[in-house]
């Protein structure tokens, strides 16, 4: 062990010891933590649950190890099982968990999903292939665990996370004797079995989008749209879910700012002139709706993660009516389990609206405890529960409620199954009444996971935002609803919580259970899935497609700097140069020539015929600069290494789109694309340069050295060039004979 690895564990040690945090853990033989012991995340950040995320294991990736073995077979060698693992790498990934929560204070699903599950890989693929504690990891032992990854992730994300744990934990503390290996990573490429990133890795044309897998699948978002829009909701929790929807969809807030909005949601403006009459008379706006609710990703260098932030959202008058109807539907929709929440968090109780010295007869207590109000074999009439799923008004509940209690008829079989299960559980026998505070000390003891959510959230402000405050607010795992095609009397129904992202995400990916596979139109839209976060990525590119200013976009999403909101941008280089107003005279060119045009005035292009234009322009004039450039830009061409605005349609190019070979008519561009390309292209050369270094010397091996190392100074060059310039500004014209010498006639 070196001195740095041991020096990070031993301060992550000691600052878990300040806040009593167990170190040494109870692990099993397959890595399992014994339950009382394992760490709470979601406490130790200070977060408020649910979900709870918990380090709970400590042993090899599962899901990772079927193809761990795969690749293990190919190399003859024996399987691996899941088993803990070693003492040096449980003891990373424990100072690395601490120093995530406690000091970079991040949220505990992202220390569990981006950090401590990419460790996990890396040392279970490690372990398998040499051994090796992670201090004396070699480079093999970690680009055999990033192909790995890769290929067990369709995705790629998987392997894309192994490389940022070894870049921004191993390398940049020294913890491997062996290190750095990111840049290794980086520079050779390693093993891309699967890709990282999907869609085309060359941009082909002008349509084509800067990182266009960040936008939702197009079928997908339309199918949703139908769904949410057009499908009425068939329980009470969907109808929640479709709200959510068209939040993130109209709004474009992060999946965790819409389970938090407030049922105190709404802020409206009026506007006046200087003499008090309604500006909308005046030729102004007379009101506008802003949507109140709390910010995520707020905090500065020494603010906790999980501190919520009061913001407002400008909501256009286009959406008013929809965002208004909707979410004033919900509020009254959860106004019982608002009321239950708030007198549940006040008395500490689970039965506020009783006495506990009184008694409830079981059949009341059944439809409190499991939500469900049939109580009579003879069931709900047809007409009651299709009325109730119409509107989910808890008028409805009542007169189903009434209609159980006077039906005649034997009770329900779910009844009597529901009392037996609880009696195999522990639950004593009751006769047909029971005492309020035995039934309160039984929930406590028997259906911790029932509870309700009642605790608060804390503020950037310093303040608390209470549970019973929040909008999105649900009957807590009542099965019901999704058992028998039955209904939830949330007017009853004792355990009430909040929809969490998690609940979101998971109903919109693909799965059996999700939004699209029970409203999907088609057996192919049942099988769709979309990521929650696109939706907010669409939104952003279509207000700047629409030339909003970026400040107004910034400000719209909550974000701290405008440069955020262009890592949103996924418009296409086409859409781009469209937002671009040019002058009067260059309307009138062609369509390429107008790109060229937009090009040069937002100084993304360079070179001979852009320098021949700006002369023109200056000596000239407007009128013939464009002119000259409608007769000799006719073709923008996206090159695999960048941009080139130069005519072929006299002369072919001499390079043979080898742009990079120091010809003057290349605009380096900052797509990553183009540049990953230029990186694979040297990492080759590199390797050329090796293999003809080992020949013999003679005039052949010379050249062709002198070749690839000039090859590889002249992309060196294009990456170090700013996007828009032209690496190679002073080498010659490419396309313009040297000297008066023209033919051999000519000598």
């Amino acid at each position: 062990m070196n001195d740095a690895f041991a020096a990070y564990v031993a301060s992550a040690r000691t600052l878990a010891s300040e806040r009593n945090v167990q170190w040494d853990l109870p692990v099993d033989c397959d890595g399992a933590i014994e339950k009382q012991a394992a760490w709470d995340l979601t406490a130790m950040a200070g977060a408020v649950p649910p979900p709870t995320t918990r380090l709970s294991d400590l042993g090899g990736d599962r899901n990772t190890i079927e193809v761990l073995n795969q690749r293990l077979a190919e190399m003859g060698r024996p399987a691996v099982a899941k088993t803990a693992l070693s003492r040096g790498w449980q003891d990373l990934i424990k100072a690395v968990t601490v120093q995530q929560i406690m000091v970079s204070r991040n949220t505990p699903a992202h220390v569990n999903n981006q950090v401590i599950r990419p460790l996990k890989v890396l040392g279970t693929c490690v372990q398998a292939l040499s051994g090796a504690e992670p201090w004396a990891m070699t480079a093999d032992d970690v680009r055999f665990a990033r192909s790995v990854a890769i290929a067990a992730q369709a995705s790629g994300k998987l392997g894309e996370l192994v490389e940022s744990v070894v870049k921004y934990v191993l390398d940049a503390r020294h913890l491997c004797d062996h290190g750095p290996f990111h840049q290794l990573l980086k520079t050779e490429g390693g093993d891309r079995s699967k890709p990282v990133k999907r869609g085309p890795q060359i941009r082909k044309g002008l349509g084509e989008r800067k990182n266009e897998e960040r936008l939702p699948e197009l079928r997908a978002l339309w199918e949703l749209v139908r769904i949410v829009f057009t499908e009425h909701p068939r329980t009470f929790t969907d109808a929640l879910r479709f709200a959510q929807i068209k939040l993130l969809i109209l709004c474009g807030l992060r999946v965790g700012e819409v389970c938090s909005i407030p049922a105190d949601w709404k802020r409206v403006r009026d506007y006046v002139d200087l003499d008090g009459r309604d500006a909308g008379t005046v030729g102004g706006v007379s009101r506008t709706l802003m949507l109140r609710h709390f910010a995520e990703k707020q905090w500065g260098r020494d603010e906790n993660s999980v501190l919520l932030y009061e913001a407002f959202q400008h909501v256009p008058t286009l959406f008013e009516p929809v965002i208004e109807e909707t979410l004033d539907g919900i509020v009254t929709l959860t106004a019982p389990l608002r009321e239950r929440l708030r007198l549940q968090a006040e008395t500490g109780r689970y039965f506020p609206e009783f006495a506990e010295d009184e008694f409830l007869s079981l059949f009341d207590l059944y439809t409190r405890l499991s939500g469900n109000p049939q109580i009579r074999a003879a069931g709900i009439p047809n007409d009651l529960v299709n009325e109730y799923r119409q509107s989910f008004d808890v008028s409805v509940l009542a007169k189903i409620a009434e209609q159980q209690d006077r039906s005649p008829g034997p009770s329900a079989k779910p009844f009597h199954s529901y009392w037996n299960r609880l009696a195999e559980a522990g639950w004593p026998k009751f006769a047909s009444r029971v005492r309020v505070s035995e039934i309160e000390h039984l929930v406590a003891e028997h259906l911790p996971t029932k509870l309700s959510d009642t605790a608060s959230f804390p503020l950037g402000d310093g303040k608390f935002l209470r549970a019973d405050e929040l909008l999105f607010l649900s009957p807590k795992r009542a099965i019901v609803e999704t058992r028998n095609d039955g209904i939830c009397d949330v007017s009853r129904y004792f355990a009430v919580g909040r929809l969490t992202p998690e609940d979101l995400i998971g109903h919109l990916a693909p799965s059996d259970k999700g939004i699209f596979a029970r409203y999907g139109e088609t057996p192919e839209d049942r099988r769709l899935g979309l990521n929650t976060h696109a939706l907010r990525h669409l939104q952003n590119t279509e207000l700047f497609r629409l030339g909003i200013a970026d400040a107004m976009i910034t400000k719209r999403f909550n974000r701290r700097t405008v440069a955020q909101s262009y890592e949103y941008d996924h418009r296409s280089l086409a859409e781009d140069l469209a937002a671009i107003d040019l002058p009067a005279a260059a309307r009138e060119l062609p369509e390429k020539a107008q790109t060229v045009a937009a090009m040069i005035q937002a100084g993304k292009a360079s070179g001979p015929i852009v320098d021949a234009f700006r002369r023109i322009q200056k000596e000239s004039g407007d009128k013939r600069a464009f002119e000259f450039l409608a007769a000799e830009a006719d073709g923008f061409h996206a090159t695999p290494y960048g941009h080139c605005i130069n005519s072929f349609t006299i002369d072919p190019c001499p390079k043979h789109l080898q742009c990079f070979d120091g010809c003057n008519h290349l605009l380096a561009t900052d797509i990553e694309r183009h540049r990953r390309n230029l990186e694979q292209t040297r990492a080759a050369m590199a390797k050329a340069i090796q293999e003809i270094k080992g020949r013999p010397p003679g005039i052949g091996r010379d050249n062709q050295l002198r070749h690839a190392e000039a090859m590889v100074a002249s992309i060196d060059k294009v990456l170090a060039t700013a996007d828009g310039k032209r690496p190679f500004p002073g080498d010659a014209d490419r396309f313009t004979p040297i000297g008066k010498q023209r033919t051999l006639f000519d000598v």
